[in-house]
């Protein structure tokens, strides 16, 4: 089962991976000269591929950014993966992952509520479990819970602020996660 999720792990990212370049291609609106309209009252969308990634994410899936530009790799299996190699201590503390928020911009209510969201156990760490849940609530009904448009916002305005969140920009937070779990600086 865990070689069914890898592969079809690696398929949607070679899919998103090739959607990206094509619209690479096309410009983005701000490349073109458009202003973005992306101010703290806006409502932050998910791009197709980070649609898809939330979704992914929500199953157990973790991706972050690879080495080749705009690319995304899976870093951790989905729900079929095995737990033997699974590392045990893949959790942040409270307090570091709050440190985290504010490398993305977050102001002390944002920080504080999407770290109440993401410790759902409420015992001072963010698993990575945890993480992947919050990150999965992104996906369901477009986001439009104060959880997820907070985190929305925030990853949103780490890249380009123009109301869609990339797959770029989702993987960037999940980057900064899967750093922040492995004790270094994101």
């Amino acid at each position: 089962m865990s070689l069914l999720i890898t592969g079809l792990t690696s398929l949607a990212s070679l899919l998103m991976n090739a959607a990206s370049s094509r619209a690479d291609k096309r410009g983005s609106p701000r490349q073109q000269g458009e202003s973005p309209d992306a101010g703290p009252a806006a409502k932050v969308q998910l791009s197709q591929e980070a649609q898809a990634l939330a979704g992914l994410a929500g199953q157990g899936a973790m991706f972050a950014q690879a080495i080749a530009p705009g690319a995304v790799t899976a870093v951790h299996g989905g729900a079929g993966a095995a737990p033997a190699r699974a590392k045990p201590a893949m959790a942040v503390s409270s307090q570091d992952f709050q440190g985290l928020l504010e490398r993305f911009g977050a102001d002390a209510e944002q920080s504080k509520l999407l770290t109440a969201g993401f410790d759902t156990d409420q015992n001072g760490s963010i698993s990575r479990a945890e993480f992947l849940q919050g990150l999965g609530r992104t996906a369901h009904k477009g986001g439009a819970d104060s959880f997820s448009q907070a985190l929305l916002q925030l990853m949103d305005r780490g890249g380009d602020a123009n109301a869609s969140v990339s797959k770029q920009e989702f993987a960037a937070f999940t980057t900064a996660f899967a750093e922040a779990t492995r004790g270094r600086r994101a």
